[in-house]
This record gives C-alpha cells, sequence and structure tokens, in this order.
C-alpha cells in the first residue's frame, strides 16, 4: 500500500528523479525548490512528499496549498507524482490524498474527474545544431535561416535582462486580455532557483526589445516558460529565432529535452509548434471534482482586461495571478 510523508533529503529527491528520468519524462514542475519560489511570492503554503511502500521510496509528489486547494503545480504545466517504473498504472491519486480538494497535473490520468484540453510539445534534442535544424519542417527551416540573416542582436542572461522580458511578456498578456504574472515571481526565480538553470533571452532590433523568453531547466529538461514577441516583427519570423536561440543553448548545456511548453489542442499555437517535429505529450488536469467554471472561463473579464493601460495591467496581475493559476 501506498503512502506519502514530507521529504526531508532534497539529494534523496533528485537523486530518486536523475533514475526515474530515464523511464518517463521529469519536468521542471518537479524540481523541489519551486514550492518555497512560489510561497515566497503568492504567500503559498508547500509540501513535498515522498511516496513510499513500507520502507522504500518509490515516488515524488511536488505540491502547493492555495486556499486548502492542493495544487501541483500552479503557473507550471505539470507536476504531479513520478513513481517507479510499472507503479503508475492504474494508480488512483485519490488513494494519498483522499480527504483533500485537488488539482494536480500529470502525463498521466490519475483521477475519475479531469480535463485534457492541453497538450506539451517537446523536443528530443540532437547533439549537433546542423543536425537538430534538419529534423523541423523544411519550410520553418528556410524561415529560421531567414531570420538569422537580418541580424538581428539576441542576449542571453539573468537579472539583467528582466526589465526587457517583463516588458515583451506583459504587453503579450495584455494583448490576450489575460493577467500577466508579476515582476516579483521572475526576480525570485532567478535569484533562488536552484537544481538548473534560469534564463533569459531576449532579441534586438538594435536597441529595442522585440522578442523575449524565459526558460528554466532541471536535470536535463530546458523549457521556454514565458515569452512575448512584437507582432510588428512576425514577417521576420522574430518567434521563430527566439525558439531556436533556446533551442541552442540548450543544446550548448547538453540537456536532454527542450520544451515548447502546454498549448490548448489545435490552437493556432499548437500548429507552430508541430512545424518542430515535436512529442506531444497530453496533460491531464486530474481534479478531485468534477470542473466547474473558473475566471479563465469568462470571456468577458478578458475583453475588460485588455482596454487598460499596461502599467495597470502588471500592478494588478501580480495580485491576480494568485488565484488564476
Amino acid at each position: 500500500m501506498l503512502s506519502i510523508i514530507e521529504c526531508n533529503n532534497v539529494k534523496i529527491w533528485n537523486d530518486f528523479l536523475e533514475k526515474e528520468k530515464t523511464n518517463q519524462m521529469v519536468t521542471i514542475a518537479h524540481n523541489p525548490c519551486l514550492g518555497s519560489i512560489l510561497s515566497k511570492t503568492f504567500g503559498y503554503t508547500h509540501k513535498n512528499y515522498f511516496i513510499t511502500e513500507g520502507e522504500d521510496i518509490v515516488g515524488v509528489l511536488p505540491t502547493v496549498n492555495i486556499r486548502g486547494k492542493i495544487v501541483s503545480m500552479p503557473h507550471f504545466s505539470y507536476g504531479g507524482p513520478i513513481l517507479k517504473k510499472g507503479l503508475i498504472d492504474n494508480f488512483d491519486l485519490s488513494t494519498l490524498v483522499s480527504d483533500s480538494n485537488y488539482e494536480v497535473r500529470s502525463f498521466n490520468k490519475l483521477s475519475e474527474y479531469y480535463t485534457d484540453e492541453k497538450l506539451s510539445c517537446v523536443l528530443e534534442l540532437q547533439p549537433a545544431e546542423e543536425d537538430m535544424l534538419m529534423t523541423i519542417q523544411q519550410k520553418l527551416r528556410q524561415k529560421v535561416r531567414k531570420a538569422l540573416r537580418m541580424n538581428f542582436k539576441v542576449r542571453s542572461g539573468g537579472i539583467e535582462l528582466l526589465e526587457d522580458y517583463y516588458y515583451m511578456f506583459s504587453s503579450r498578456m495584455l494583448k490576450f486580455g489575460s493577467p500577466p504574472l508579476g515582476k516579483q515571481f521572475f526576480k525570485n526565480l532567478l535569484e533562488q532557483y536552484t537544481n538548473g538553470d534560469v534564463q533569459i533571452t531576449v532579441i534586438y532590433d538594435g536597441d529595442k526589445p522585440i522578442s523575449a523568453g524565459f526558460s528554466i531547466s532541471y536535470l536535463g529538461f530546458n523549457e521556454l516558460c514565458w515569452s512575448g514577441t512584437d507582432d510588428n516583427y512576425n514577417k521576420h519570423n522574430v518567434n521563430a529565432l527566439l525558439f531556436w536561440e533556446m533551442i541552442k543553448t540548450s543544446i550548448a548545456k547538453e540537456h536532454e529535452y527542450y520544451s515548447f511548453g502546454r498549448s490548448t489542442k489545435d490552437s493556432p499555437q499548437h500548429f507552430f509548434k508541430k512545424l518542430w517535429s515535436p512529442i506531444e505529450l497530453p496533460i491531464f488536469y486530474n481534479l478531485s471534482q468534477a470542473p466547474g467554471r473558473s475566471l479563465k472561463d469568462l470571456e468577458f473579464l478578458t475583453k475588460i482586461w485588455k482596454y487598460q493601460p499596461l502599467k495597470t495591467s502588471q500592478i494588478l496581475g501580480h495580485y491576480v495571478s494568485k488565484y488564476v493559476y
């Protein structure tokens, strides 16, 4: 019978996942440092659990508690339990958290109630850039090469690029009528993330930022988590250039996977990511009860959000995003 105990040794956690990543996809959301960063930013409480069978550790489960609800993991595409090979089959999440309201994001269906509109597109990286470039569809490959000839300036770094990144990201979110995560969240990630890399990549036309992305890695899995691009530069395929620059960095750092993050199935973003010939992994939002409506479903709020100044959107977004995750 499986049970959970609170994790008291991060090294054991990381070593367990290092071994298990050969059997299944281990993502950035399983990094044990994330709970404390989310708690510091949003005031959540968090606990990382070992899943045990008798005296043996057979799995891990990162969690955050939001108003009495267990979430794994808020503001990230994934989370959920990682179990030793074979144990995830027919696993029922409610056996571990039977008395709790929960939302657990996983590549596996673990509950009677779930939604599955989202998926993740992940590239298995080649060790050489040219070999990697040849895996993508020819039309897109031509667009990447065309963008490279434009001689846009590319900078990669950390907190020194935060202002330019956050301007691009929050501008994109305002355009789509969504509250942006607050700048403090990204600052906390840059300053406190461990067990992997955090990197900002910004593309400039002269001194003007025109595209930017924020990536995080853990155990060889690197993901572009949040980004924004100036639509006026779409004709120059700047978004494709941003992806390619981050893929190149992933190869240089010897990561095994590069993730484009989650998309809604059959959305324009999903179709664009398919051009890179990725592995497509369904994401199940496993729920303790039948799904209801959320703030994200209220279209009139999206329309209202668009008609405010960028600065106001940034300020309000920090508070709203605590509850929209």
